[in-house]
């Protein structure tokens, strides 16, 4: 027997092996909304990442995947591919790590865990890692301060394009917070989203139909949640309209901060939110720190006061330079949702995986 022909043959042995090792999956197919999404991540509190996303949906089941990468090679440790699997009906959470075939069950409130920067200094090797600032809250740095200011201001602009080959439309949110500590001296916050909607489609209707089946039944088993108890259930069904995750309906009750997230219309096909603070509350627990610019009059405010000085096409560079700083920079783009039929394993735990954690 010649040797390409022995190696062909043993080769055709493994993969049949391997077959034979896994099950073939027979379990029912049943309706389900299917998202997939691409996002990235950056900013001066958070390396920069990239990934894909893809959610699948039905009444009383939700798995998220998630596949990250990171930019940098250095920060490659960091590399993720995952899922997590909500069950209503098991009032369990699965998270669950395709590199390692291992799972974590937890109750439905979700398994205790690092966040995602306490994760990287755990599992990184610390020379190595990007330089990043770490966010402390005003609790960790032990400092009082009051919210003495909440604007919220959307617009729709009339700017137009092509996403996923549907025709969208541009809406602007800035979301405006002050706090000041006991001297008086105050931090002020700029969130600015951008996202851009498109009239749904047949298709996108009857995802959210199962998305809000799904969201209803999550409220309800959830009202201990400290969101949950903030927003009340109706407040809680308009953020999830306000994400694009269910239609708004007259059921959610609009008030405030909610009121102004429902102007936004149609289907989000892509949101990019950025966050830009300038600090100067709490001195003298913070380290010393490059200020930032003035946010009092809003984005153009801040580099145009900064620039009143100068001719106006080096304004116009310095907003360019401005946004570049944003403490965190997220970008989210829908590329496919729809309804499928997709088995029942979807939303169970692979098979020859092995427990990791129950808590």
């Amino acid at each position: 027997m010649k040797l390409s022909h022995a190696i062909a043959l043993i080769t055709l042995s493994a993969g049949l092996v391997a077959c034979a090792n896994k099950p073939v999956d027979n379990t029912p197919l049943n309706p389900a909304s299917v998202l997939k999404a691409d996002y990235a991540l950056n900013g001066v509190f958070v390396p920069d990442f990239h990934g894909k996303q893809t959610v699948y949906t039905q009444a009383d089941k939700r798995r998220i995947d998630l596949k990250t990468e990171a930019d940098s090679f250095l920060m490659s440790f960091m590399n993720m591919n995952t899922s997590d699997v909500a069950r209503i009906d098991k009032k369990l959470v699965w998270n669950i790590d395709h590199d390692q075939e291992s799972y974590r069950e937890c109750a439905l409130s979700g398994c205790a865990d690092m966040s995602f920067m306490d994760r990287m200094k755990a599992n990184g090797p610390q020379d190595d890692q990007e330089e990043s600032e770490d966010y402390e809250s005003y609790e960790e740095m032990g400092c009082s301060v009051k919210m003495s200011k909440n604007d919220v201001e959307i617009k729709k602009t009339g700017k137009q394009r092509v996403i996923s080959g549907f025709d969208a439309q541009e809406f602007t949110l800035q979301w405006q917070t002050e706090f000041k500590d006991d001297a008086g001296k105050k931090d002020t916050n700029l969130v600015q989203f951008v996202f851009w909607t498109t009239e749904p489609t047949e298709k996108m209707q009857s995802a959210w139909k199962i998305n809000r089946a799904f969201q209803e039944a999550y409220a309800k088993e959830k009202s201990a949640d400290p969101l949950m108890q903030l927003l009340g259930k109706e407040g809680y069904m308009a953020i999830a309209a306000f994400s694009g995750d269910v239609e708004k309906t007259d059921k959610e009750k609009y008030n405030g901060f909610t009121k102004e997230l429902s102007k936004i219309e149609g289907y989000p096909l892509s949101i990019k939110l950025e966050w830009f603070r300038e600090s100067n509350a709490c001195q003298k627990q913070r380290p010393a720190k490059k200020q930032a610019l003035d946010f009092s009059n809003g984005v153009q405010g801040a580099a145009l006061g900064m620039a009143s000085s100068f001719l106006q096409d080096q304004r116009d560079k310095m907003v360019a330079d401005w946004m570049k700083d944003a403490l965190v920079r997220y970008i989210y783009e829908v590329t496919y949702v729809s309804e499928e039929m997709v088995r029942d394993s979807t939303f169970n735990i692979p098979h020859g995986y092995k427990i990791a954690d129950r808590q």
